[in-house]
C-alpha cells in the first residue's frame, strides 16, 4: 500500500521483501491537516448509487462464510522454574523433555 494507491505483485518464490522500519509508525497529521479534515465533505453512496448486482454483496454474495465462532482452548497450567539456577532449570527441562521422548 502506498500513499497514493495500493500496488499488487506476483513474484516467484522464494522471493525477499524488505521495508522500513517506520512502516507501521503513523504519522501525525499537522494542525493545517487537522482543520481541512474538520472542513472536508465524505461522500455517503447508498446501495443505488453503485451499479452493482444485489446478489454479488452482502452475505449472499460473500465468498466465504462463517460456520463456527469459538473461543480458543484454555492453556493447560506451565511450570515455573524461578529461583533455580540456570543449569539447574536446564536440567529439569531437558529430563522432562527425556520423558515424553521428545528431547
Amino acid at each position: 500500500m502506498w500513499e497514493e494507491g495500493s500496488e499488487i505483485l506476483q513474484l516467484p518464490l522464494p522471493c525477499l521483501i524488505t521495508t522500513v522500519k517506520e512502516l507501521n509508525e503513523p504519522r501525525l497529521p499537522s494542525l493545517r491537516g487537522k482543520m481541512a479534515a474538520k472542513k472536508a465533505e465524505i461522500p455517503m453512496w447508498t446501495f443505488d448509487d453503485l451499479d452493482i448486482n444485489q446478489r454479488d454483496v452482502g452475505l449472499e454474495g460473500s465468498p466465504t462464510q462463517v460456520i463456527k465462532v469459538f473461543p480458543p482452548p484454555p492453556r493447560k497450567e506451565g511450570e515455573l522454574y524461578a529461583g533455580k539456577e540456570p543449569d539447574e532449570a536446564a536440567r529439569i527441562i531437558a529430563d522432562k523433555l527425556g520423558e515424553k521422548g521428545l528431547f
